[in-house]
């Protein structure tokens, strides 16, 4: 689970399987070492996440203060991503949502 800064909206709280995440480290690993992107993603996604375990009823337990950093109080919505999925404050999410809106035809263009 990563706090995931991203959006313009505000940070959500990414879960990525650990195949995935797997993925994302050895993508990372294969950016130019004299990228300074490379240590600043490292730095952030290292000192942001966290790996959870699921529950014998197949639930996680989210860290407190990753809540506290994705604006996450009460209720929580939670977003399907197909290989993944992000919990989002609901209200953020909803402007996530009509923004995403107004870029669906152009994203879906790339389907086809």
């Amino acid at each position: 689970m990563i706090v995931w800064p991203q959006r313009i909206e505000g940070p959500c709280l990414r879960v990525l399987p650990p195949k995935e995440m797997a993925e994302l480290m050895a993508s990372l690993d294969a950016m130019p070492n004299g990228d300074r992107n490379k240590t600043i993603l490292k730095r952030i996604i290292g000192a942001e996440s966290t790996q959870v375990t699921l529950d014998k009823a197949g639930r996680i337990c989210v860290p407190e203060e990753m809540t506290r950093a994705a604006g996450i109080e009460d209720e929580a919505t939670l977003v399907g991503l197909l290989d993944r999925f992000e919990i989002w404050d609901p209200a953020r999410y909803e402007k996530v949502k009509a923004a995403d809106a107004v870029m669906a035809t152009e994203a879906f263009k790339m389907m086809e």
